[in-house]
């Protein structure tokens, strides 16, 4: 198989991204993907399989680690496969790209999971030959950060 282009690429990865079972079920959709920038979103509405406290209606912190361990995992697909560039070829990359793995993450709960929508985005912080690093934030319907992450990838 040849190299996709920029724009093949970014449909295969929303693709591999609408195939997670549990993507699913949390309902993340991707929501943004600039390919020269390696950033990436999705966004989910709240629904009463979410919710964490009932009692307050916030949604589950577990959800919220998901949210932003998946953005960040995307995230830091795109930045590894443009890192390993034209030095190997496409069958090995996507042998390469189809193992990474978290390795560490770390999540700041900053406000309660109030509101009715919310936006995840990923960034990259550092690409190496074998690890990548990503920032993500995820943000309710009013624009409020409700929690931050960084996170370290395996390819």
């Amino acid at each position: 198989m040849t190299e996709p282009s920029s724009e093949e690429f970014r449909t295969l990865v929303q693709g591999v991204f609408e195939q997670v079972p549990f993507v699913r079920e949390v309902g993340l959709k991707l929501h943004a993907f600039d390919f020269a920038a390696q950033t990436l979103s999705a966004e989910f509405a709240r629904k009463p399989e979410l919710i964490g406290n009932h009692f307050h209606n916030i949604l589950h912190g577990g959800v919220i680690a998901t949210a932003l361990d998946t953005v960040g995992g995307f995230t830091a697909m795109v930045a590894a496969y443009q890192r390993m560039g034209g030095a190997i070829d496409w069958e090995e990359k996507v042998q390469r790209l189809m193992r990474l793995g978290t390795v560490d993450m770390r999540v700041d709960y900053l406000k309660p999971g109030r509101g009715e929508h919310f936006v995840c985005s990923g960034s990259i912080l550092r690409v190496g030959n074998k690890l990548v690093v990503s920032r993500m934030e995820l943000h309710n319907d009013r624009e409020e950060l409700i929690s931050t992450g960084t996170a370290t990838f395996l390819y």
